[in-house]
């Protein structure tokens, strides 16, 4: 009898999940952050502001050891992607970053990616460049100070900044930035 109540429970519960999923429900993460569910697998793991707000303002370092903030990009809609030499899903996404830069980069759009390698340049750069990852700017934060203020959970971790300088979304984990999908968020970030 137990086993037939589980068995009971569990497809319900499948049946609730699945028609919640079809009739596209908003979906409420725990950091108070919104997913547009019923898009496309890659377009639903943008997880939307509910009320944009600035993004954070620390420093990071650009490749010539220069400070640098969100700010000094304002005026573009970013990607700003936080991975290490260390984590495989991050390596994995860098082509496809790589490509989205290619692709959309300009005077109104930019992928920016912060080495999150405690070694800094000294790990990062041969790294960045034995990769050949031609339209990408090295950025790094050995510290981790920006990763830790802007409160990510893990890597890679991505923030999307509008041209105001305000954070409207993030992805948390790898994504395929090539995609229709994720290139139409972005120009939805865009025009706001």
């Amino acid at each position: 009898m137990l086993r037939e109540f589980k068995g009971a429970f569990a497809a319900r519960i499948l049946a609730s999940t699945l028609g919640l999923a079809a009739l596209g429900v908003v979906t409420v993460a725990a950091s108070g952050l919104l997913s547009s569910a019923g898009a496309a697998e890659e377009s639903g793991k943008f997880l939307w502001v509910k009320t944009p707000a600035p993004a954070v303002g620390t420093t990071f370092k650009d490749a010539a050891g220069a400070d640098k903030t969100l700010a000094d990009f304002k005026g573009k809609t970013l990607v700003v992607n936080f991975w290490a030499t260390w984590c495989g899903p991050c390596v994995k996404e860098m082509p496809l970053l790589d490509a989205l830069q290619a692709k959309m980069g300009g005077a109104k759009f930019q992928v920016l990616t912060i080495s999150q390698d405690r070694e800094g340049e000294k790990v990062a750069k041969p790294f960045f460049e034995k990769n050949n990852w031609k339209n990408l700017a090295l950025f790094m934060d050995p510290p981790g100070r920006f990763q830790k203020d802007a409160k990510l959970r893990g890597l890679p971790t991505t923030l999307i900044v509008d041209k105001n300088g305000l954070e409207v979304a993030r992805v948390e984990g790898e994504a395929n930035w090539t995609s229709a999908a994720v290139e139409a968020e972005l120009r939805k970030a865009m025009a706001q």
